[in-house]
């Protein structure tokens, strides 16, 4: 399985992108604008790995790898995954500091988005950032997920929460961006 955008692909990960994750996800820039844990060892990459497959395999989508189509350079990661209520995902990303502000995040969130409505049948997929990340919030507003309310979210080592936003977009709204000419998946 893999997706394809305008400068992207993304695709499920595999053993062989242990150490390109390690190295982007363990920036210091990215612990501070996400949950991800820091430092990011490899032991976390083999087990978002593992979580990637049994997602993929269980329900349909899960992690992907982002990488440049020229250069096939991993740029970062996105995904979706269940949650509790029937037909509603939830999505997240990270990206290296090194490509922020090119629009690649907005890019993959878009085509992750589409998948997620048009291929995975989802009818609402969710996606939170922490209230000090507003660029990912811009990121989220971008990809058509004007929702937003205030959400307490668990910090990165679990024993306390930190202040979020919650964003959502729901499948019919998606359908209506479409037809949009200002909006271009």
């Amino acid at each position: 399985m893999k997706l394809e955008t305008e400068r992207l692909i993304l695709k499920p990960p595999v053993a062989e992108d242990i150490d390109a994750i390690v190295a982007v996800a363990n920036d210091p820039w990215i612990a501070e604008m996400t949950l991800v844990p820091h430092p990011y060892l490899q032991r976390d990459a083999l087990e978002w790995i593992a979580r990637a497959r049994e997602n993929w395999e269980k329900q349909g989508y899960g992690g992907l790898v982002v990488f440049t189509r020229t250069g096939m350079a991993f740029v970062g990661a996105i995904g979706l995954r269940a949650l509790d209520e029937p037909g509603v995902g939830s999505a997240g990303y990270w990206f290296s500091p090194v490509v922020w502000g090119r629009g690649f995040a907005t890019e993959a969130l878009r085509e992750l988005l589409r998948f997620g409505f048009e291929v995975a049948g989802l009818h609402r997929i969710e996606a939170r950032h922490v209230i000090e990340n507003p660029a990912s919030g811009r990121v989220m507003e971008k990809a058509g997920m004007g929702h937003a309310a205030p959400e307490d979210l668990p910090d990165r080592d679990g024993d306390g929460m930190v202040p979020g936003i919650v964003r959502h977009l729901t499948a019919s709204e998606w359908r209506d961006l479409q037809l949009q000419p200002s909006f271009s998946p």
